[in-house]
């Protein structure tokens, strides 16, 4: 067994394995769409292109089934990591995936780029998208920022909520206390000048790689990184000032591999990234937290498998109301 699970109470789920069939019949239908997805970034992109005014964003759906599944990144991240996850929850609902402004084949947006902006330009990407509420929210570490924030300020158009690793709104000031005393993010008072170029993740599939590598080089996507991390503590801000998350089921997702170094300090800090994300599991009646054993902060990259399963325990409890 990879991961493990702790279950609130009035909790119903149950994990969905595929059988050899399914998974052959997945590979057939996969075939088109990977090498659609590998050519060269100026070929044709999988999904669309939607105008919410500003600027245009990418939004790329499959699958037919509600409620639909919406999900986001990480900061620096690409709409390509879900690519697995989305192809398994696709079998039987809709699984649909975006790029944030500046990222991947999204326009660049309005400045500063915040979560509360980037929530307001989701919502308005739906609605211009044509995608019938209400969703099944999955949001990885930034992207958990995201969607928490939609969920408090759309509440009847959240279903349910999954948090892969996700960023905690108090995160940054825990982290500061002693006796780790980390600043993982600036105080926002300032301008970027130049900031480094984000990272190809490890775990992307192969055929996925020379395409999330082109879009990753250009200049559009450090820009964004640069403004998402500078304004980091202003978006934990206004995930704490929304409130509590609506009683919709969550899932927490959390990596169970260490991502720092393995001395005193690094077990305190990975102790109380735990404790972080046991208390996001915390913040509603119907959740789970479960652990995933062999995955770093990618979870959704080193265990697609594992989250398109917590993403299908959301799926099921929403069904069971």
């Amino acid at each position: 067994m990879n991961y493990s699970v702790q279950l609130n109470h009035r909790f119903i789920g149950q994990r969905r394995l595929m059988s050899w069939i399914t998974i052959l019949r997945l590979m057939l239908v996969l075939l088109p769409i990977v090498s659609s997805a590998s050519e060269e970034t100026g070929a044709s992109r999988p999904g669309q292109m939607i105008n919410i005014d500003t600027h245009k964003l990418h939004l790329y759906c499959s699958g037919e089934g509600q409620p639909s599944v919406i999900m986001d990144t990480g900061l620096g991240g690409l709409s390509l990591e879900w690519f697995r996850t989305q192809q398994l929850l696709a079998q039987s609902v809709k699984a649909c995936v975006y790029d944030r402004a500046g990222y991947g084949w999204s326009e660049p947006g309005p400045m500063p780029r915040t979560s509360s902006r980037i929530a307001d330009e989701l919502y308005l990407l739906l609605t211009r998208g044509r995608i019938q509420g209400p969703y099944v929210l999955v949001g990885h570490s930034f992207g958990g920022y995201t969607m928490q924030l939609f969920a408090s300020r759309y509440p009847q158009e959240t279903a349910g909520l999954v948090l892969v690793d996700a960023s905690h709104p108090e995160q940054v000031e825990r982290f500061l206390q002693p006796p780790i005393k980390l600043n993982t993010a600036p105080s926002g008072n300032g301008k970027i000048i130049r900031f480094s170029q984000p990272r190809l993740p490890a775990g992307l599939p192969v055929e996925l790689v020379p395409t999330a590598r082109k879009l990753l080089l250009e200049g559009k996507a450090r820009v964004a990184l640069g403004n998402e991390y500078l304004n980091f503590r202003e978006s934990a801000s206004e995930v704490r000032k929304a409130g509590r998350l609506p009683d919709v089921p969550l899932v927490v997702v959390t990596r169970g591999t260490h991502v720092w170094p393995k001395t005193r300090r690094g077990e305190q800090m990975e102790k109380l990234w735990m404790d972080l994300q046991t208390e996001l599991a915390g913040s509603v009646q119907q959740s789970a937290h479960i652990v995933a054993e062999k995955s770093g902060h990618h979870i959704h990259l080193d265990q697609p498998e594992l989250v398109a399963d917590s993403i299908q325990i959301v799926i099921d409890a929403t069904q069971m109301v």
